[in-house]
């Protein structure tokens, strides 16, 4: 090949090259407002979360079971799970059964710390506590009822605030106004 041929050639090359930089800017601005991306996502106020129907979740120790926790549904959050009528069974050392209702619960699955809100209704043999506020500290074993609680069994009735249980031991201590009614004390030679 002569020289004038190589100068031809590589003339042809550099504008081949620039046409077609020049042709790939052109499709790329004339299809920009289609494909471009939004600027700003919409923001809902919410962090991602994930919903579950009808979770299960059991605490054992060994083959025993020590609670159990059930719900209608639940919505995971970043450090806890928001539960729908939830149900919590606690477990005697005896295996007996005490049972927590409520209307809604926060479950942290880290701690395995259980915060039951609104109507909270608390079986246990023939007792019902209600109140409107429970918290189960599974690190001491113990049901907390932070607020005003009434408690009724067969034959007796007690109001307080501040009620802490142990599960393990099922001691019971109340801090404040504490008000008790048993309806055969006067059988028993006490005065009501």
């Amino acid at each position: 090949m002569q020289a004038w041929q190589w100068r031809y050639l590589k003339w042809a090359c550099l504008i081949l090259s620039v046409g077609s930089v020049v042709l790939a800017a052109g499709l790329m601005w004339s299809h920009n407002d289609a494909a471009k991306l939004p600027e700003k996502v919409a923001d809902t106020g919410e962090a991602a979360s994930t919903r579950v129907e009808k979770p299960l979740i059991v605490e054992r120790k060994g083959e025993k079971i020590i609670w159990r926790l059930k719900a209608e549904s639940a919505k995971q959050h970043e450090n806890t799970m928001l539960l729908a009528t939830p149900v919590l069974e606690l477990f005697t050392e005896n295996n007996e059964v005490i049972t927590v209702h409520g209307d809604q619960a926060w479950f942290e699955p880290l701690k395995r710390n259980i915060h039951f809100k609104g109507h909270v209704n608390v079986t246990y043999r023939d007792w019902l506590l209600v109140s409107d506020a429970l918290y189960f500290d599974s690190t001491h074993n113990e049901v907390i009822v932070p607020n005003a609680f009434t408690a009724t069994g067969q034959h007796t009735t007690f109001k307080g605030r501040g009620l802490k249980a142990n599960r393990k031991t099922q001691i019971l201590y109340v801090a404040h106004d504490v008000w008790v009614k048993d309806s055969q004390a006067e059988r028993l030679g006490g005065l009501q």
